[in-house]
């Protein structure tokens, strides 16, 4: 019996989005089945922590490296821009904790200049310190360490001659006290139970970085220029995988997840930070921006499709999309070690598609946006070029340059 052209386009987008999801909940069970790395005591590692702002998690997360799990020796640096940065308080109470503890932590007043804040603190940090290491090991201030095996992102840079960066996948588990934003829960679902989790989306994508939480070795971030050459750049772990990669390097993500407690977002926030992922990927692999409406949203317009062929076939393999989508959610969700609790998996299968559709549309309208009253451009190189001061833009637009 034959089918109409929507029936046939709704078999056949089924069948391609059944197929890249079950294989993605594959690569993800076998990784998180692997074994984790040894240790790495020979290795001396530099831990940076570029931190900007005020925020309200910082108490909880800056003095959490003191409970993570690791056997090397580390020095931690607290990365503030100046004295009148207001996560500075923050920062000094938790350098002055972990020193009481027994491990050298400070912090670095780095004056950092460009575009990416981020990357000129890592930059300025790095050319700072004078006590030998092997690892860069950067944590963003959002990052819950308590617990962390950290030895999964460093040992194996010890282990392999070839390997250059270790990623952990980043999730978002909120605040300690479990408050939050509809925006919140949105992000978290995006992160944590959609094929966009980056503990699933890492075994599909085997080219990303993100740099929430990952470990460089010293001397392959020499031989691309440091992170001063990356300060341009938005998607500045992107932009290093790349150039990692481009020299011979490998770059692999980690057994384990990067925990943030970032919280209290509008919606338009948290649209603009997805937006800006998304706009990293158009400038950088722009060849993949057709991926996101064709397998990381795709549920929903299957389902309509089939219902407008009104055809069994189509209608029974867009049920079959259905099962599927909230098995990647359930897989997700396990993956990131929260309780997978199947009458919340369809809430948040359908608040991460939406979102991720909704940042879509807004990475595709523009390349621009506004940081701390500098509007800014990315060009298709991927680079931010400022276009002026500006005044009076929304505080919800005012965003900082983190991945």
């Amino acid at each position: 019996m034959g089918w109409s052209a929507l029936g046939m386009a709704s078999l056949g987008w089924s069948a391609l989005v059944v197929s890249v999801e079950l294989e993605a909940v594959r690569r993800s069970l076998f990784r998180r089945l692997a074994p984790l790395p040894g240790a790495a005591r020979a290795t001396r590692v530099l831990i940076v922590r570029p931190c900007a702002g005020r925020e309200p998690w910082l108490d909880a997360t800056l003095p959490s490296l003191a409970s993570a799990r690791r056997s090397f020796a580390a020095s931690c640096r607290f990365a503030v821009a100046d004295a009148t940065d207001a996560a500075l308080p923050a920062a000094r109470d938790a350098a002055a904790g972990l020193a009481a503890k027994g491990l050298d932590a400070s912090v670095i007043l780095t004056s950092a200049q460009g575009p990416n804040r981020k990357a000129a603190q890592l930059a300025a940090v790095i050319a700072a310190e004078r006590a030998p290491f092997e690892v860069v090991l950067v944590a963003d201030s959002d990052v819950d360490l308590d617990g962390t095996d950290l030895d999964a992102l460093v040992a194996p840079l010890a282990a392999r001659a070839d390997l250059a960066a270790v990623w952990a996948p980043p999730v978002e588990i909120g605040r300690e006290d479990g408050s939050g934003t509809f925006a919140d829960r949105a992000s978290a679902s995006l992160l944590g139970a959609s094929l966009h989790a980056f503990p699933i989306l890492a075994g599909l994508d085997p080219a990303g970085l993100v740099g929430k939480l990952f470990a460089v070795k010293r001397g392959a971030l020499a031989e691309v220029g440091g992170f001063e050459a990356l300060v341009g750049y938005l998607g500045e772990d992107m932009e290093l995988a790349r150039r990692l990669r481009a020299r011979g390097h490998a770059v692999e993500a980690a057994p384990i997840v990067a925990r943030s407690r970032v919280s209290g977002r509008t919606w338009r926030q948290v649209e603009a930070r997805i937006a800006r992922w998304i706009t990293v990927i158009r400038a950088q692999r722009p060849a993949l921006l057709v991926s996101y409406p064709a397998l990381f949203f795709a549920t929903l317009p299957i389902v309509l499709l089939a219902a407008a062929s009104g055809e069994p076939a189509p209608v029974a393999a867009a049920l079959v999309a259905v099962a599927v989508r909230l098995l990647v959610a359930a897989a997700a969700t396990s993956a990131t070690g929260a309780r997978v609790r199947p009458r919340r998996l369809v809430l948040d299968a359908l608040l991460a598609d939406g979102l991720l559709a909704a940042a879509f549309t807004r990475a595709l309208r523009s390349r621009d946006f506004v940081w701390r009253d500098v509007a800014l451009t990315v060009d298709r190189g991927g680079r931010l070029r400022s276009r002026g001061a500006v005044s009076g833009a929304p505080a919800e637009d005012r965003v900082r340059l983190r991945t």
